[in-house]
Order: structure tokens, then C-alpha cells, then sequence
């Protein structure tokens, strides 16, 4: 079996610094099974600063990418999108980064907004895991950074990223090895709403999902923009219907503390009471609905973000 045939190693993959290229590309060695990264990001903003961006030092990364075969994105989020959504979906829902400032207001100071990205669904199941010691199989990392004036008027921004990648070795004996024909994934996308009103965001049929969070307000300061939040399949059975208040109850119930003002979270994988780690009992197989809908009432002009975590079937990777 594959418990007692594999080993758990870690990888420190060379330090980069910001400004070498942009953006910064790591090859994951082709070695094992890839169950998560520790990723490093370091660094300090000098300057006179003014017009600092709302969504504080985790804007300083426009964007994480991981893909597979220079097509296959396993993630695609955007440094707001981790600190602000999937920061708190990490295995048991404890605070996977404590000391990270993403959060935090723009100021002339060092920063820390290191991330833990899971590519397993948590720690102990190996669903999600990808097959590196594949000769046709090729996994880079980029991590892309904003531009300077987006991070503030008048900011120097200086980092260095350092991935550090969670492997399990490949068992030797063929009936032990994992059969991979599920990946993981986790994207995040972005739209501009112009104003007040209903909002039906569709979310994209196919896949088996684990979550989805919005960002409506959120930000260093953040506000909720928006008063209801429904999802809706099939046009009118209504899985989950929160206010803002029923929202805070459900997180607090999960997570043992206060969900960031701004935020909406449709939590399918965590409802039995552990975190990542609970049975899947309520993900949700999209494929099984004409529909899938995040039916939102918003108060105002906001940039929407939207972060998915879902299981896609592929075709089998693991073994050879």
C-alpha cells in the first residue's frame, strides 16, 4: 500500500530576486509526487508613499501560477485572492501564515507574504497529487509581481522568493503507487461591477467543486459591499442563502473565528467540521446540474474576485 511504501521529502528549490524577470519561473524537479509548496516571499517597500493600494502588501503579487505541460493550470490566483480567501481553507482552517502582512496597510517597511499552496486537497489525501517523475510531465511555478506604482505612488518595491516543494517518493512496487486521474485545482478570476444590484455569477459547469469565495469589499479596510449571497442550481433550488450576519455564523462554526469583512465563502468541503480533511460529503458535481449560480445582491461599484477550488477527472498520470 502506498502508506508504508513512500517517503515525504522537501525540496528547497535557489532563491530569486524580484527583478531578474518578471515573471519569476521555477521548474519543479522531476521527482516524486507533488503534494504542496511553501513558498517564500519576502521583501520591503522604500519611498514617499502615497495612493497605497487598498488591498495592502498582498498586492505586491499579481498573480501565482502552477501549471503542468505549459497548458494544464493547476493554480492561477492572485496574491489578494490567497491572503483574502484561500489563506483560510488550508487543511484544518487554522491561519497557515500567522506572521504575513498581506493584509496589512501599505507602509515604507518590510513585508512577508508567504503563501502555502496546497496542490494535494490537504495533507493526509493524496487526492490532487501530480505525478513529477514523468518524463512528460513538466511543472513550473511562476510567481509575477505588480508594478510598483500599482503597489503605491512613489514605491520601491524590493523581494526575494524562495519555493520550498513537499514530495512523496514514488513506490517501487507498481500495485502501490497512486492512481492519478483527478487534479486539483484552484483559479481565480476578475470582473468590475459598475454598480448597485443583483449579480448572477455562473460558475462553470464540469467539475466537482470544493469551494468558491468572493471578494466584495475586502481589503485592508474592507466592507461588506453586499447584503445577500445565494447559490442557486438549476434556476431556483437554493443550496445555501446567507445574509451577512448568517455568513459570519457559518465561518465562526468552521473556522473558530471571524470571517474578513468582504468576503463570501461557499464552503462544500468542510461542512462534517474538519476543515479540508472532512468527508466531501457536500462537494458539489457540477456535471449533475444545468446550472450553478452565486446569485449576489451588491451595494455599490467593486471589483468582484472570485476564487474556485475544484477537482477536475484527467487522464491517468500516476502510473507507469
Amino acid at each position: 500500500m502506498f502508506v508504508g511504501s513512500t517517503r515525504r521529502k522537501l525540496l528547497k528549490l535557489g532563491a530569486v530576486a524580484k527583478g531578474t524577470t518578471n515573471p519569476l519561473t521555477f521548474q519543479i524537479p522531476q521527482t516524486g509526487y507533488l503534494s504542496k509548496i511553501f513558498l517564500s516571499i519576502t521583501g520591503a517597500v522604500a519611498g514617499t508613499l502615497s495612493a497605497q493600494n487598498a488591498l495592502g502588501f498582498s498586492s505586491v503579487v499579481r498573480r501565482i501560477r502552477l501549471q503542468a505541460n505549459n497548458g494544464i493550470s493547476l493554480m492561477d490566483l492572485s496574491g489578494p485572492g490567497y491572503h483574502f480567501l484561500l489563506r483560510d481553507h488550508i487543511d484544518a482552517y487554522g491561519d497557515p501564515v500567522p506572521w504575513a502582512n498581506g493584509r496589512t496597510a501599505i507602509t515604507a517597511t518590510t513585508f512577508d507574504v508567504s503563501m502555502v499552496l496546497p496542490v494535494m486537497i490537504n495533507s493526509r489525501d493524496t487526492l490532487g497529487a501530480v505525478n513529477l517523475q514523468n518524463e512528460e510531465t513538466v511543472v513550473t511555478l511562476q510567481v509575477d509581481f505588480e508594478d510598483d506604482a500599482v503597489v503605491a505612488t512613489g514605491a520601491t518595491v524590493t523581494a526575494t522568493v524562495q519555493p520550498t516543494i513537499e514530495i512523496f517518493t514514488i513506490p517501487e512496487r507498481q500495485e502501490d503507487r497512486l492512481s492519478l486521474r483527478t487534479i486539483h485545482q484552484i483559479l481565480e478570476d476578475a470582473r468590475v461591477i459598475s454598480g448597485a444590484g443583483q449579480l448572477d455569477y455562473a460558475l462553470p459547469r464540469g467539475n466537482t467543486y470544493l469551494y468558491a469565495g468572493h471578494m466584495i469589499g475586502a481589503g485592508v479596510s474592507g466592507s461588506d459591499l453586499w447584503t445577500t449571497a445565494d447559490l442557486v442550481v438549476n434556476q431556483s433550488d437554493t443550496l445555501e442563502a446567507f445574509t451577512v450576519q448568517s455568513q459570519r455564523l457559518q465561518f465562526g462554526t468552521s473556522h473558530g473565528r471571524d470571517r474578513l469583512l468582504g468576503t463570501v465563502h461557499y464552503d462544500f468541503a468542510g461542512t462534517s467540521g474538519l476543515g479540508m480533511f472532512s468527508s466531501l460529503r457536500d462537494a458539489i458535481n457540477s456535471q449533475a446540474v444545468t446550472e450553478l449560480l452565486s446569485r449576489l445582491n451588491i451595494t455599490g461599484a467593486v471589483t468582484l474576485r472570485t476564487l474556485r477550488r475544484q477537482l477536475v477527472e484527467f487522464s491517468q498520470q500516476g502510473k507507469e
